[in-house]
């Protein structure tokens, strides 16, 4: 059992901004970029699932509308500020960004509300991701990209320690391997596996971080290393080696036809009330209400849920 990670006594930033993590970023970049192709962000509402400190917006800031989740309040605080100073302050753009602290298992969001959604460095904080997978199916418009990232259990680095006794857990079996106290690797095939059996389909699969080696980081610039990572993502992914996989996946458009959300067009989401477009986490009903802009309140359990300088704090505290 995996202890839940706490980033309220953490600033997320240190660890991209201050880290030397700039290969990391940059790589996992390429790899967004090469699946949100095709995918086309301007009219559409996305989620960020996990968003952190909103260091992946700029990837699909053209959309018409983005829901910022994360767990963290002190992540959203951040994402805030970051999402802010990457729209200049432009007000009428921040107000088509919301941001919402939940759990991702129980997300405050009503069916098939969400065009695609994002998701990176979550599941690896994750002991069920299959309940994930579902919730994620339940919000998503049938048809629907879902891009998604998780550690990768099948990677070289383990391959070698397992061969040469370093490591007891095989990496080829679909058991998860826990890395510390907040983190499980996961097999590809296991993923792949929940992610079916929520509903999606998968398109492309990309194998990212490849030359994570710290020698290799040290030694080798970023640009000759990202030469190479550009290589080995277009070439080789399919090995699945590295120790980040990425995968590009739709939501069946069969899932759930019936359940479609009421709303014809993005304009009509954005043009209803803010919570119109949420439920009660708690009994999943959608009559809340904003009371004196403190808190939300269902009416039907009654319970409320506190706003904190904009933010919508859905999590259990």
């Amino acid at each position: 059992m995996i202890r839940k990670s706490d980033y309220e006594n953490y600033d997320y930033r240190q660890f991209w901004q201050n880290g030397g993590r700039a290969y990391e970023d940059a790589a996992e970049r390429i790899a967004i970029r090469k699946l949100f192709k095709g995918i086309r962000a301007e009219g559409k509402i996305f989620a960020d699932l996990g968003c952190g400190y909103g260091r992946l917006f700029e990837e699909y800031a053209s959309c018409r509308a983005a829901i910022m989740v994360d767990y963290s309040l002190n992540n959203l605080r951040n994402a805030k500020e970051t999402i802010r100073a990457f729209l200049n302050n432009d007000e009428e753009k921040m107000s088509r960004i919301f941001f919402i602290a939940a759990d991702v298992n129980n997300l405050p969001l009503k069916k098939h509300i969400i065009d695609a959604a994002v998701s990176v460095r979550v599941v690896h904080h994750l002991e069920n991701p299959g309940k994930f997978f579902s919730e994620v199916s339940r919000i998503l418009r049938p048809g629907g990209p879902f891009i998604v990232e998780f550690a990768n259990k099948r990677n070289l680095k383990n391959i070698l320690k397992f061969v040469f006794g370093r490591l007891k857990t095989s990496p080829f079996n679909k058991k998860p391997l826990q890395i510390g106290e907040t983190i499980l690797d996961y097999h590809p095939a296991y993923i792949i596996s929940l992610l079916r059996k929520s509903g999606f389909k998968i398109i492309k699969k990309i194998s990212a971080s490849n030359f994570r080696i710290s020698f290799l980081k040290k030694y080798l610039g970023l640009k000759t290393l990202l030469f190479f990572e550009k290589l080995y993502q277009h070439i080789f992914s399919f090995i699945d080696t590295g120790p980040s996989i990425f995968l590009k996946a739709f939501l069946n458009k069969s899932i759930e036809k019936a359940g479609v959300s009421p709303y014809k067009d993005t304009d009509s989401v954005l043009a209803a009330d803010k919570l119109d477009f949420l439920i009660c986490p708690s009994c999943d009903s959608d009559n809340l209400e904003i009371v004196k802009t403190a808190f939300i309140s269902c009416t039907k359990c009654k319970k409320k849920y506190s706003i904190d300088d904009g933010i919508y704090v859905f999590k259990d505290v």
